[in-house]
């Protein structure tokens, strides 16, 4: 008893071979001086750790390079678990997930701008841009310009929402005005840092948070330059007039080469210290360079130039 409780076996197993109680064994195992409840537990927790390592080790032997070349393709982790339990049955999925989230491997999160279309999300940039402006809702040039498909996404996407019908009705009429007033004064725009402003003010105002956990609407400007590759892209793609604060689109201080070694080279640092190489810790370590003398571009520049921060990791493995 003793000897099979040192290796980490349970006081109920060990007493249903002898049957007695669990209890019994117990008593049994302290009469003779046999090793403590504390010392069993860390074993059998070393025993189960090293079981679970080692599964993760051989999910991975087997499909880490295919895991990692869907994950440059800028699939989630969630897809790359799906695409394996539908390719290859045997995989366990709960195995997947578990050695998947353990590894190095740099997923994409789930895109929040793939649940919008593009009618859908230029409309929040037009709503967004109408709040700007103070226009108030025009519903007779709405009733008449905006496209029913429109409607009827925006109706989809609210419902989930405690937003009422005479919200999407402002809303849509906000949409129209904004699309009328741009039509006779070209020059009217909006800027990102103002965009995500009013967004975050009128998400909560009106509550557009989904019940269900869904990404809210209008999108966050970082969606929308995703999609159009920047942010006055994304106005001129729209007929909004294009802003002139801020920087223009492009490298500007640091060039590609220097981006790329800032990233390489804090991989090398996060993986060398053990630390997992965050956005949060990119910054951090920026400081720290900074500190030695060495400027480095910071993580929003970073995440502009590549797309995400997932991108940027990715292309240090590409």
């Amino acid at each position: 008893m003793v000897a099979r409780y040192s290796d980490g076996e349970t006081l109920d197993a060990i007493g249903q071979t002898f049957g007695i109680s669990r209890e019994r064994v117990r008593q049994i195992i302290a009469k003779v001086g046999g090793t403590n409840a504390e010392e069993s537990r860390r074993k059998r927790m070393e025993t189960r750790d090293a079981a679970i390592e080692a599964t993760r080790e051989s999910f991975m032997k087997t499909f880490g390079v295919l895991c990692r070349d869907m994950a440059r393709q800028g699939v989630t982790r969630a897809d790359a678990v799906v695409r394996l339990k539908y390719l290859y049955p045997s995989v366990d999925i709960d195995i997947a997930e578990d050695a998947l989230k353990s590894s190095s491997i740099v997923f994409d999160k789930s895109h929040p701008e793939d649940i919008f279309s593009n009618e859908v999300l230029t409309a929040g940039v037009w709503f967004l841009t109408g709040s700007e402006l103070r226009l108030g809702p025009d519903l007779p040039w709405s009733a008449v310009n905006l496209d029913l498909s429109l409607i009827n996404d925006l109706q989809s996407i609210l419902e989930v929402t405690s937003a009422t019908a005479s919200d999407l009705s402002t809303i849509l009429g906000v949409i129209g005005a904004a699309q009328k007033h741009l039509r006779d004064n070209p020059t009217a725009s909006i800027t990102g840092a103002r965009y995500d402003q009013l967004r975050d003010e009128l998400v909560d105002a009106l509550g557009l948070v989904s019940k269900q956990g869904a990404a809210p609407w209008p999108p966050t400007r970082q969606t929308v330059m995703k999609r159009f590759g920047g942010w006055n892209e994304a106005l001129g793609a729209m007929g909004i007039g294009t802003t002139t604060r801020g920087r223009p689109k492009g490298l500007l201080k640091f060039t590609q080469e220097e981006y790329d070694d800032a990233v390489s080279d804090f991989s090398a640092f996060s993986k060398t210290n053990g630390i997992k190489a965050t956005f949060a810790a990119y910054d951090e370590w920026v400081k720290l360079e900074l500190g030695k003398g060495m400027t480095r571009p910071s993580g929003a520049s970073v995440r502009n130039v590549y797309g995400t921060w997932a991108d940027a990791l990715r292309s240090v493995d590409a």
